[in-house]
C-alpha cells in the first residue's frame, strides 16, 4: 500500500486535485493508496510515521525540500520505498535526481524505474535529504520568505538573491573534518551535500552524489560584493568549484561550529553553535528514474 504524505490545502486547492491523479495511477498499476494529511508545519515526518504503522510499504512525499526532509526521518532504514512528487518552491532534491517537473510525470518515472539505494545525511543525529548549509543561502532564503507572497516558485528564490547581493558579508566558522582537519573559516557559503542544488537550480555541489556514502563539503571564501554579480552565473552552473576561491572536499562527517549561526537545513532555517554532519549510506529505497 502507497501512504501519500500532503498537505490537501496548499497550492491554492491544486494539492486536492494532486491526490486525486496520484491515487489514480497507483490503481491502474494495480495498488492500493491511503491519504496521510498534515495538519500544519513539521508535521510531515509524524504523518509518515503513521503510514508506516498502518502498513505502508511505500511512502509518497508531495511537496519541496522542507516537505521530504521531514518525512525521510521516519522512511530512512525502514525497508519501506520513498517516492518523490515535487510540488514545492524550489524542488532541489527532484532536479538532482532527474525527475520531471511535472508531479504526475515525476511519479510516473519512478513507478517505472529502477530501485537504487540512495543515502540519508544527518544534522545533529537528525536526517535530511538535499543540502545543509550556512552564509549567503541563509541570506536569500530569509529574504525569499518575505517575497513569496508577491513571487510564485522559483522567481521568488531569483528576486530575493538579487536582493540581498548589495548587503551580505562574509561570516566566520570552525571547520572539522572527519581526518580530524581543522581550519577556521571565513567564508561566503559552506554547504554540507548530499544532491547537487539549492535556491530553485543553483548548481552548489555539481560532483556529489546521492549513493557515493559520502558529503560533499564546498566551501566559497570571501567574495567581494561588487564581484558577486559576476560570479553569481557561475555558482548557478557549478563552475566556481574550478576558482581559487572554492575547495570541495568529500567526507563521512564533519563539523561546523559558529556562536549564534543559522543553517539552512533542505530549506528550513535553524539557528545552532554546531552542527554535526553524518551521512546514513544507502538508508533509503527509492526508484531512479530509467530515463532521467
Amino acid at each position: 500500500m502507497f501512504g501519500i504524505v500532503i498537505n490537501p490545502i496548499s497550492g491554492g486547492g491544486e494539492n486536492a486535485r494532486l491526490i486525486a491523479r496520484l491515487r489514480a495511477a497507483i490503481a491502474e498499476r494495480g495498488g492500493t493508496s491511503r491519504v496521510f494529511a498534515t495538519s500544519g508545519a513539521d508535521d510531515g515526518g509524524r504523518q509518515a510515521s503513521l503510514a508506516l504503522e498502518a502498513g505502508c510499504g511505500a511512502i509518497v512525499g508531495v511537496g519541496g525540500d522542507g516537505t521530504l526532509s521531514e518525512i525521510v526521518g521516519p522512511v530512512a532504514g525502514s525497508g519501506a520505498e520513498l517516492y518523490i512528487v515535487p510540488s514545492g518552491t524550489g524542488n532541489d532534491f527532484a532536479r538532482a535526481f532527474g525527475l520531471p517537473r511535472d508531479p504526475i510525470r515525476a511519479f510516473a518515472a519512478q513507478l517505472d524505474g529502477v530501485p537504487a539505494a540512495i543515502d540519508c545525511p544527518t544534522i545533529n543525529g537528525r536526517p535530511f535529504l538535499n543540502v545543509s548549509g550556512s552564509g549567503f543561502d541563509v541570506a536569500v532564503l530569509r529574504r525569499t520568505e518575505e517575497l513569496k507572497a508577491v513571487y510564485p516558485g522559483e522567481k521568488a528564490y531569483h528576486k530575493a538573491v538579487v536582493a540581498v547581493l548589495g548587503e551580505y558579508r562574509p561570516f566566520e566558522a570552525e571547520l572539522t573534518l572527519e581526518d580530524g582537519t581543522a581550519t577556521h573559516e571565513r567564508t561566503t557559503i559552506i554547504e554540507f551535500a548530499n544532491g547537487q542544488y539549492i535556491g530553485g537550480g543553483m548548481r552548489v555541489a555539481p560532483g556529489s552524489a546521492c549513493d557515493d556514502g559520502l558529503l560533499d563539503v564546498v566551501v566559497v571564501g570571501p567574495v567581494p560584493r561588487r564581484a558577486i554579480p559576476f560570479l553569481l552565473p557561475l555558482f548557478i552552473k557549478g563552475w566556481h568549484v574550478h576558482l581559487p576561491i572554492c575547495r570541495v572536499a568529500r567526507v563521512r562527517s564533519a563539523v561546523l561550529r559558529a556562536p549564534g549561526m543559522v543553517v539552512n537545513i533542505d530549506g528550513r532555517l535553524e539557528a545552532m553553535d554546531e552542527a554535526v554532519f553524518s551521512i546514513l549510506p544507502g538508508a533509503l529505497r527509492m526508484r531512479r528514474p530509467a530515463n532521467p
